[in-house]
């Protein structure tokens, strides 16, 4: 009887615990405005202390030139636009030239170039 007891109790735990991993789902892209929107002028890989790397953003909107040095942990959703849908991505497979949109996930130092940490990239080109 004791034993029929511990078999249901660990059958119920493993239920469980398969819910509770099937119920992890992928990282959703925020929906929100993006921060910053320009081109990939450079691409530093890091690869250490979790952070994968910086690149260096522009964008010459009103001829005015905008820079910003972004860091990319590795907990930085990376995705790509294709049409309606977008689909994560690595840090390598990041190109200069390639139109991003950046959202930050703190506060931006006020350098020149400005500096930040991205929370989402989306290539969108």
């Amino acid at each position: 009887m004791r034993y029929i007891k511990l078999f249901a109790v660990l059958g119920l735990v493993m239920v469980l615990m398969v819910v509770a991993v099937d119920c992890t789902s992928a990282p959703k892209p925020l929906e929100t405005e993006a921060d910053f929107i320009g081109f990939i002028t450079e691409i530093h890989p890091v690869g250490k202390e979790g952070t994968l790397g910086q690149i260096l953003v522009e964008s010459h909107a009103a001829k005015l030139v905008d820079k910003y040095m972004v860091t990319i942990k590795d907990e930085t959703l990376i995705f790509k636009q294709d049409g309606d849908n977008r689909r994560k991505v690595a840090f390598e497979t990041l190109e200069t030239k390639q139109r991003v949109q950046i959202w930050f996930s703190g506060p931006i130092m006020e350098s020149f170039p400005m500096q930040g940490t991205a929370q989402q990239v989306v290539v969108t080109e």
